[in-house]
């Protein structure tokens, strides 16, 4: 079968939507820089936080310390939530993993922490400063 003619009418000649030329209303924004990306809107609420993860290094085990004191007193933060400090959250039909809860990694860069503060800068700090050890099993791969 060759390609080289039109066939009869069809849906897409008669659109007017699909397949033709529009402007975008936030395209001029977006590639001059000055549209306001979710992360940069700070002035949706009043004193509105942010929250940053820290997250497995390892694939597979179990956390056996982890101690948040210097994030917690790092500038700008409001809390820290380690996943040893709350019971483990049930895990979802959709998931491989518990999202949160308990000592045991499932995978890597499973999210273990997370810190809040008052900008995204002072938070992605302070959960730097979290000190983790682990105990690795070994993983198995499919």
């Amino acid at each position: 079968m060759d390609f080289n003619q039109s066939t009869d009418d069809n849906l897409f000649d008669r659109a007017r939507i699909v397949g033709k030329p529009h402007a975008r209303i936030d395209g001029a924004l977006k590639v001059t820089g000055q549209a306001p990306y979710a992360y940069e809107r700070h002035d949706v609420a009043a004193h509105q936080l942010v929250g940053y993860p820290l997250c497995a290094t390892i694939a597979k085990g179990r956390i056996t310390h982890m101690d948040a004191t210097a994030a917690r007193a790092a500038p700008g933060v409001a809390t820290v939530v380690t996943t040893l400090e709350i019971e483990p959250l049930a895990q979802a039909k959709s998931n491989v993993a518990r999202l949160f809860g308990g000592d045991t990694v499932a995978h890597y860069h499973q999210a273990i922490a997370v810190v809040v503060a008052d900008t995204l800068e002072q938070a992605r700090s302070a959960a730097a400063l979290i000190e983790v050890r682990y105990q690795e099993e070994q993983g198995v791969l499919i």
